[in-house]
């Protein structure tokens, strides 16, 4: 696990939250995965190591934040590092991770046309998923 390659550990507690954000299937904000956790463990679990657990994660690519909902999400594929677009239906919720390097590439070159360096990339469109659209047709 790419965590192990960079010299840090997936602790039982990261684990967890890591889990239950799988397990959820949509994006989460860091209350709702605090309510989930509670609610498995049965105990009180105070925000700051919640957050602390996704910045880990964030950290190891194993999740992302969408910036415009401040939720979080398991990355689609977490195996190599790569810059994400994500797709986000304004209508059901539902978010597609989707990775395109032409995409990237292109805003690399107008960030240097500007002469601008980006610390990070994250580009979100809101719109209509092909599920919702045919919903909306009928």
């Amino acid at each position: 696990m790419r965590c192990a390659e960079r010299g840090e550990r997936l602790t039982p507690a990261r684990s967890a939250a890591y889990a239950e954000m799988l397990a959820c299937g949509r994006p989460v904000s860091a209350y709702e995965l605090i309510a989930l956790l509670e609610r498995r463990q049965g105990r009180k679990i105070a925000p700051l190591s919640v957050y602390r657990h996704l910045d880990f994660l964030m950290r190891n690519g194993l999740v992302h934040r969408l910036q415009s909902a401040q939720t979080y999400l398991p990355c689609d594929h977490p195996d190599h590092p790569h810059e994400s677009q994500f797709l986000l239906c304004s209508a059901c919720g539902h978010v597609d991770e989707v990775e395109s390097r032409g995409f990237a590439t292109l805003l690399s070159q107008i960030a240097d046309q500007h002469g601008f360096r980006p610390d990070d990339a994250v580009v979100e469109i809101k719109g209509v998923c092909g599920a919702c659209a045919v919903d909306e047709s009928r």
